[in-house]
């Protein structure tokens, strides 16, 4: 009796409350707005006028949006020049001594967007190259569109991304580079895409996590060799939940660390991972032997589609490729051993508490 009325309360305060904001909003939202965008795997052809000298000066604490107009050549994009916002973002990759093109904030107007591949978007982050006259960068910049993508192929919790070649173009018209970056999905699309809302509690521990998105993340993580996350503190990390009484799924972002790409701007972070720098680290508890059997069994499924990813990626370098190859193939190695598992990956794993 006692579970069927904390049944019916649960309906009802999914019906009634959060549930029923999440479902309308799921219902309300026009499908071809929110997934055309990131439907497809070919890159966007952009022309993007600016005053570039002012836009990428402004990277105070008080920056601001500056006037650009966009244009997309791509046949199937059924494409207008639009009026479009821009202004710089980041933290780290914001200073001047890290990045003199840092990473932009888009910002449309629903007028403009109608019937374009943008129609449906209000704000969207763009992951640019990062230093203008360094090749790596760029390259560096493709290498994390990839670890986006590859993430995509084992959970939904994930972001979506989008390949973007971004004529940059001065408003003097002299001044032009054709640089590759990427789109982000927006983080209340993504939230509306799996079903779920975006929290903001800090101080959440992993295993208050759904355990097998939790695992997947952790093991994907150290897959790659990025330290650069923390649950607790919310760093490089969303966390989603369906209301207060379900399980919370965490939802990675930010993959510049990671040593699959060994980007030479790399600082550890005392509060993160002070020993961090190009190692590949398994940052989580030690589950039961079944909970990471699962685990391995679903890297092993998709090690098929992982390679062929990087593979058949020709926007990347072969040097390029062949490094993140070997790099995964390093970790298939690892996980195929029992003896590695214990002595490297679950050697300084943490115990789970007993009483959470």
């Amino acid at each position: 009796m006692k579970n069927t009325k904390r049944f019916i309360f649960l309906l009802i305060f999914i019906v009634s409350g959060f549930g029923s904001q999440a479902i309308l909003n799921l219902q309300t939202t026009d499908s071809t707005a929110y997934v055309d965008l990131f439907a497809s795997d070919t890159p966007l052809q952009i022309e993007l006028n600016c005053n570039f000298v002012k836009l990428l000066d402004d990277i105070s604490e008080n920056r601001k949006y500056h006037d650009a107009k966009l244009s997309v050549s791509n046949p199937t994009c059924n494409f207008h020049d639009m009026n479009v916002k821009l202004r710089t973002r980041g933290h780290f990759r914001l200073r001047k001594q890290t990045c003199d093109f840092p990473p932009l904030k888009f910002k449309f107007q629903s007028d403009e967007t109608q019937g374009t591949i943008f129609h449906g978007q209000d704000k969207l982050k763009y992951v640019s190259h990062c230093q203008n006259y360094k090749k790596d960068y760029e390259l560096h910049t493709l290498e994390e569109f990839l670890i986006y993508r590859m993430y995509n192929l084992f959970t939904d919790y994930s972001y979506r991304v989008r390949l973007a070649q971004v004529n940059f173009i001065g408003s003097d018209k002299q001044d032009t580079l054709l640089r590759y970056g990427f789109f982000i999905e927006d983080r209340s699309q993504m939230a509306n895409r799996i079903g779920r809302q975006v929290l903001k509690f800090r101080n959440i521990k992993q295993f208050q996590i759904l355990r097998k998105n939790i695992l997947v993340l952790s093991l994907f993580q150290c897959m790659i060799g990025n330290c650069d996350w923390d649950v607790s503190r919310l760093h490089n990390i969303d966390l989603l939940s369906v209301n207060e009484h379900s399980l919370p799924v965490a939802v990675p972002y930010d993959f510049d660390w990671s040593a699959i790409i060994g980007h030479e701007y790399f600082v550890p972070d005392p509060q993160i991972d002070l020993n961090s720098k190009y190692k590949r680290r398994y940052k989580s508890y030690k589950w039961s032997d079944e909970e990471f059997e699962d685990a391995f069994s679903s890297f092993h499924e998709r090690r098929g589609e992982l390679m062929n990813l990087v593979t058949d990626f020709t926007f990347l370098e072969k040097e390029n490729r062949l490094k993140l190859l070997a790099y995964i193939s390093e970790f298939y190695d690892l996980i195929s051993s029992k003896d590695d598992v214990k002595n490297y990956l679950l050697k300084n794993a943490r115990k789970i508490p007993t009483n959470y």
